[in-house]
């Protein structure tokens, strides 16, 4: 049967994709660092829910303490289709990667009606794009599986539209089930963009030809379907969507220093960070034109090297816009080629539309380097303020690239016997493809200038050598891409001339591929980025300065890392309750904290009131050492007043302290221990609520939890009780003796509630509706996608058997 037949190809994927990662089959384990980062930033939930059997969607790790969300959520799944993944993921890591990559791109050309060996030729340029490669060297786990279940959804799009609904519906069903489960919203938006673009051109197509009803019936299936398989994922994408607008990517502030954040989403200066120069696209052609990564290994820059003492093992080689960059985006030189030759041979109008949505990709990419564009997006435009990394829309063309490509290949072998158009478009193609090369490569002098603005931190002799380097791989570079556009347009002219068979032509195909793109990929995949396991576990062992402060045995603490930037890593987060942190999703309002509190110097008052027990410091040798806070304010309090403020711009300036370190006097200090600082619209909550406290007076921790936790408190008279736990709205509910009390935002970012005189036990719960009241829904949802997919397979063999 046709379905067995293709599992010879799914057996040469894993295969290739095993040989690919071969450290891995030595026991070696890649060293992503994002990855690293996760682990740290996630392990004291993944260590409570493992520990405990308790939900986990809180943590206090990073940031005074944050929903898990967007880092690991620790309760029973109730995402069966995701079961599918975790079966793929047996392959290992790195490998598994690069077999979805493969796997479902050759589905998505299969259903086009590509020839079988081509499609595997085809997956290979897809699966080795450079972009792809590098993505799984940094650790971005969740792009790279997006990245790799988008073809196979496209496909399954494909099948509705075409009028195979059933199998379609399937088909489209599981991998964007999967897609939707590893939350990357930035991958689901140009998911769903490229799912438009299909779909104006199918509705123009519609009504071309008068059948608007069947595009109709196809377009509600696909939403239908589409919306189905997000109620697997339903509790993780709408706490996720819940919590965004609490976060920098889409939480507003009144703060004075941001820009447009009265709209909500990220500052314009973070949001396009990472833009594209617009001369840098021409890198999907020529990989080094730019100089690759932001660091190459040393032997990429002889010149330079040479006149360098201590022998550097890399050297900056990058020159273009970006801060920094891990690899370039390379397509492919022989799949630019046939991309451009596809737009002048394919009959099919599909070749529009993906050429169409490919071009806004790249001019997305391009970001403050196309302000008229994209600023309007960023303004007006859904989402397009949530997203910190514009270049990730070349992700879009990356995609359909080879599309076109196996598409303009598979016209050839159909149609070989028109060979004087082919000849002539081949000829059209080359000329442009070439062309270009050759300009590159042999007039680049003329037009690039190969000097970066990070040039200006090294010494003069340097960067002239650099210049010389830079301006040598750009030559190299772009000759061996006119090379590979030579022989893939040679193999063409042998095939439709008969000089070649058809399998000869496919296999060459596949080779000019696997020459043009593997090399490059090595280049940022390759033993050197695998570890040993005793290496890799280094990473996580405690430094003599953090198995002094495990000592202490009190729970719930927090540590302030000084030692280095506390807020450009998550490392401390896997032994400490830390101040600081690295996460993309950070709260909007501990953000703000850091800009205003902590960046420019530490408030003293404010790193009292998180409870920070502890400081580590460096010495004059540069070794850490710890420092114990007296002044921590400890986990809860009893104030003796409120000072009320209008709007957050007056709570941040009612916190103002001396910095530690400074002896300098600040009149009037905030004194957390005596004042708490709420805005007016909190009066509600508080009412003409008195309140006083005695030298009696305290609140303590009871027992500590993630999701729970609870504290005991005696007051002689009613009092308001702050905690050193972060506000969010969100799910935190408090509970005095069992009745709920209101929570009020205190002192910008902490809790503080009314508890009445006497002894009481105070607890503060976590529970998210938006997680806890759509569990059904999920799983309802997951049950009806498995049923979907179960009848299409028995449909399916019922036909075959009735042949």
């Amino acid at each position: 049967m046709k379905f067995l037949k293709e599992g010879s190809v799914v057996f040469i994927f894993a295969l290739i994709s095993l040989l690919f990662c071969f450290p891995q089959l030595k026991g070696k384990v890649l060293s992503e660092a994002d990855n690293i980062q996760w682990k740290c930033m996630a392990h004291e939930a993944i260590t409570y829910h493992e520990s405990t059997g308790k939900d986990v969607l809180w943590s206090n790790s990073m940031y005074g303490g944050m929903p898990t969300f967007t880092t690991y959520i620790g309760a029973s799944t109730t995402n069966y289709v995701g079961y599918a993944q975790s079966l793929i993921q047996a392959l290992g890591k790195p490998a598994y990667f690069f077999f979805v990559y493969l796997l479902g791109f050759y589905i998505l050309l299969r259903v086009l009606k590509v020839n079988k060996w081509l499609s595997v030729a085809g997956a290979i340029a897809y699966g080795f794009t450079t972009f792809n490669v590098v993505i799984v060297t940094a650790g971005h786990e969740t792009q790279a599986l997006s990245l790799g279940y988008l073809p196979a959804a496209l496909a399954g799009l494909l099948l509705i539209f075409n009028g195979k609904r059933l199998y379609g519906a399937a088909l489209f069903a599981l991998p964007m089930a999967l897609l939707a489960g590893n939350n990357h919203v930035q991958v689901m938006f140009y998911t769903c963009m490229i799912f438009l673009a299909y779909t104006v051109y199918m509705f123009i197509r519609a009504v071309r030809q008068g059948e608007l009803k069947s595009f109709f019936v196809s377009a509600v299936l696909s939403i239908s379907v589409g919306m189905l398989c997000l109620g697997p994922n339903i509790t993780y994408l709408l706490t996720t969507k819940e919590y965004a607008s609490s976060t920098i990517r889409g939480g507003k502030s009144e703060l004075a220093f941001h820009d447009k954040k009265v709209h909500g989403g990220l500052d314009k200066d973070v949001a396009f960070k990472w833009s594209s120069g617009i001369g840098e696209t021409f890198v999907i052609l020529i990989p080094y034109l730019y100089g690759g990564a932001s660091f190459e290994p040393a032997v990429m820059a002889p010149k330079t090297a040479a006149i360098m003492q201590g022998s550097p093992d890399v050297l900056p080689v990058y020159w273009g816009s970006q801060s920094f960059i891990q690899g370039p985006v390379y397509f492919g030189a022989a799949v630019c080629f046939l991309f451009v030759l596809g737009l002048l041979l394919l009959k099919s109008g599909q070749k529009w539309w993906m050429l169409g949505i490919s071009v806004f990709g790249f001019m997305l990419s391009w970001g403050n380097n196309f302000k008229a564009l994209n600023y309007f997006l960023f303004d007006y435009g859904p989402l397009f303020n949530m997203f910190r990394a514009v270049t990730m829309a070349n992700i879009i063309p990356q995609f359909l690239f080879p599309v076109v490509a196996m598409l303009t290949l598979q016209q050839i072998i159909v149609n070989r016997d028109d060979k004087k158009n082919i000849w002539n478009k081949v000829k059209i193609a080359g000329g442009i493809t070439i062309g270009i090369c050759l300009l590159v490569g042999l007039g680049g002098s003329l037009f690039l200038s190969y000097t970066s603005t990070a040039d200006s931190a090294y010494p003069e002799a340097m960067v002239n050598m650099l210049k010389q380097d830079r301006a040598s791989l750009t030559m190299v570079s772009a000759f061996k891409s006119a090379f590979f556009i030579a022989v893939a347009g040679a193999l063409i002219w042998a095939f439709i001339n008969n000089k070649i068979k058809e399998v000869v032509f496919i296999a060459s195909i596949g080779c000019i591929f696997v020459i043009d793109l593997l090399p490059v990929a090595f280049n940022y995949l390759n033993e050197h980025n695998y570890l040993e396991q005793a290496e890799y576990d280094a990473a996580f062992e405690p430094r003599d300065v953090d198995k002094e402060i495990l000592k202490d045995k009190d729970p719930y603490y927090r540590v302030l890392d000084l030692s280095g930037n506390p807020f450009t890593n998550s490392t401390q987060a896997y032994f400490h309750k830390c101040v600081g942190g690295n996460n993309p999703a950070i709260m909007e309002k501990y953000n703000d904290l850091i800009q205003r509190q902590m960046i420019n110097g530490f408030n003293e008052s404010v790193v009292n009131m998180l409870n920070t027990k502890y400081i580590i410091l460096k010495n004059p040798a540069g070794a850490p050492f710890v420092q114990t806070n007296p002044n921590a304010c400890g986990n809860a309090w009893f104030v003796n007043e409120l000072k009320w403020v209008e709007n957050d711009e007056e709570a941040m300036q009612a916190l103002k302290a001396g910095h530690l370190g400074d002896t300098t006097i600040v009149p009037d200090p905030f004194q957390p221990l005596k004042t708490a600082v709420v805005r007016t619209k909190f009066k509600p909550e508080l009412g003409d609520y008195h309140f006083s406290k005695d030298s009696t007076s305290m609140v303590k921790l009871d027992e500590y939890g993630l999701d729970e936790i609870s504290f005991k408190s005696f007051n002689k008279s009613d009092g308001l009780a702050v905690f050193s736990d972060i506000y969010y709205s969100k799910g935190w509910k408090a509970y005095v003796d069992g009745k709920e009390t209101p929570i009020v935002r205190t002192d910008y970012v902490l809790r503080a509630i009314k508890v009445p005189a006497g002894a009481h036990k105070i607890l503060f719960e976590f529970r998210p509706d938006s997680f806890y009241k759509f569990r059904p829904v999920s799983i309802a949802s997951s049950i009806l996608l498995i049923f979907l997919m179960l009848g299409s397979v028995v449909v399916y063999f019922r036909s075959e058997t009735a042949k």
